[in-house]
């Protein structure tokens, strides 16, 4: 009988863990407006086992959207805003690479948004979520047009809060973003908010 009460204790704690994990991310995004840092992103292929690796600075503007500047290889910059994904080469060029017009291609954007900013809404409007042994948490398409594009998506949240490492699988391998966020502030400046007109 103290075994099972000591079973129950320690599984409502882990449960009770896992909540406060839970609630410290949505705050720790609700109350940041501008989040910079930076980061690695890494596409690895299944089928001859390569990886592509790039690395840069970005910001995540609440409301706005999210910047990719990436440093290597080659510079460039991404912008994923409330209206569509644009790149700027290096000669300041800016290419549209989806639109609303692009349903599908719109859908994982904002899904890929929400994700990095947690928006907890558009996230469980589309996503299962479960946990794994480490507590990170795992999301898995609900409907048949997702799971075509992507198998799961890991998250882990790093002791600040934040999400640090994300990782969406499909079925030619995985895309994994790992961040460090180095600033967190109430305040998105003009030179932020250039990016998403």
């Amino acid at each position: 009988m103290k075994k099972i009460f000591i079973l129950k204790c320690f599984i409502l704690i882990y449960f009770l863990s896992s909540i406060f994990l839970i609630a410290q991310i949505k705050s720790e995004y609700k109350e940041a407006k501008l989040l910079k840092g930076d980061y690695k992103q890494i596409l690895y292929f299944n089928r001859n086992k390569k990886s592509f690796e790039s690395s840069g600075e970005f910001f995540i503007a609440n409301g706005y959207g999210i910047c990719w500047f990436t440093k290597k290889p080659k510079e460039s910059i991404t912008i994923m805003g409330e209206k569509n994904i644009s790149m700027i080469l290096p000669n300041g060029e800016k290419k549209i690479l989806s639109d609303s017009s692009n349903a599908t291609f719109s859908q994982i954007a904002n899904i890929i948004k929400s994700i990095f900013t947690y928006d907890e809404k558009a996230i469980n409007d589309s996503f299962d979520k479960t946990e794994d042994e480490n507590k990170n948490i795992i999301y898995t398409p609900k409907n048949d047009d997702l799971k075509k594009i992507m198998n799961k998506i890991e998250i882990e949240i790093s002791k600040e809060g934040y999400i640090e490492r994300i990782k969406i699988y499909n079925r030619n391998g995985y895309t994994e973003y790992i961040m460090n966020v180095l600033y967190a502030g109430n305040e998105i400046t003009d030179n932020e908010k250039k990016y998403f007109e």
